[in-house]
């Protein structure tokens, strides 16, 4: 079955810096591994065109002040079946029905697109190709375990193409992951900058 795409009002262009940009030499067509050789992952090419356009038009929300957010980066991870219909991975919590996607906390040893496919195999044991550059920013409130406010999170988004599916990962006993066609995995993780991702991807995703 084919997901259904809904008419969208246009989503709001990000204004700012992107503080995720890499150089010429990151976004190199080449593999990457991390320090403890345990998880790999390919950059998607600069040039790939879809991609080239869905980087220039980087959704988010209006920048922050420093010092108001706390970074994480995170992906949006898809593959295609074999009729060519893009499903996106979501990830959750066991015992609870609150979905979302993989992402974690920026570290100083890391750039924000190495963070993120780490995410996507720690929470998930997923491997693939990612996007150069960020592809949307979305902000939410959480409450800390020692803090009585919520501090307000700031999520940097790459694409993540799935080409493997890992039998054993750091994380599998404490979270479940599921795939889903990009109408339900909108209608799951509901914050817009992501549902609009997921529409562009019911479009797109078979081309990347």
């Amino acid at each position: 079955m084919n997901a259904k795409v809904l008419t969208l009002p246009p989503a709001k262009k990000l204004v700012g810096t992107d503080p995720t940009l890499k150089t010429a030499a990151h976004a190199k067509h080449a593999k990457r591994r991390s320090a403890d050789k345990k998880w790999s992952y390919n950059v998607l090419p600069a040039s790939t065109p879809l991609v080239s356009e869905l980087t220039a038009s980087c959704l988010g929300a209006a920048p922050l002040r420093d010092g108001q957010a706390l970074i994480e980066a995170g992906v949006l991870a898809f593959r295609c079946r074999k009729n060519g219909e893009p499903e996106i991975l979501l990830v959750g919590r066991r015992r609870s029905k609150k979905w979302g996607i993989p992402k974690g906390r920026v570290e100083p040893h890391l750039n924000f697109s190495e963070l993120a496919a780490q995410e996507a195999f720690e929470e998930a044991g997923v491997v693939g190709y990612i996007s150069p550059n960020s592809v949307g920013m979305f902000r939410e409130r959480r409450r800390s375990k020692t803090e009585l406010s919520r501090q307000i999170i700031e999520v940097w988004v790459y694409l993540f193409k799935v080409t493997k599916t890992l039998g054993k990962w750091p994380e599998m006993q404490k979270r479940q992951s599921r795939w889903a066609s990009c109408q339900i995995a909108a209608e799951q993780l509901r914050e817009p900058m992501l549902v609009h991702l997921c529409h562009w991807l019911a479009q797109h995703g078979s081309k990347i």
